[in-house]
């Protein structure tokens, strides 16, 4: 594993002493500090690693039907809304299946659906 220290560079400009106010003196100063190294983290479980898995595919729908609403895409919208639906019963299940328990809560993932992404955003009349 090769280690790069960060390098910081701050350029000083001298009090003039007697020095000529056309010409500039300039000090370039770099400072090396060494990375403080972190120990690397210890690999999930099994269980643990699905659930993960699980969290990051709903996040990644829940960001594609941002954007798709935000195109007005009424099929990707709805073709998403159907796939968090799986996605979600999936999280659940991989959460419930962690011991222990994170000290975190899932909390309630629903959504309010409408087919229309018109009547999704405005609601119905």
């Amino acid at each position: 594993m090769l280690i790069i220290p960060t390098i910081s560079c701050v350029e000083e400009l001298p009090a003039s002493r007697g020095l000529d106010p056309n010409v500039l003196g300039a000090i370039i100063r770099c400072y090396s500090y060494p990375l403080i190294t972190i120990p690397p983290p210890k690999p999930l479980q099994p269980e643990r690693k699905l659930a993960f898995e699980a969290m990051t595919l709903f996040m990644r729908i829940d960001s594609e039907i941002r954007e798709a609403r935000a195109d007005w895409n009424q099929d990707r919208f709805r073709r998403l809304m159907r796939l968090r639906l799986r996605a979600v019963s999936r999280l659940r299940r991989r959460w419930a299946s962690l011991n222990p328990m994170p000290r975190i809560p899932l909390g309630h993932l629903r959504r309010r659906y409408h087919a229309n992404v018109g009547g999704y955003l405005y609601g119905r009349r």
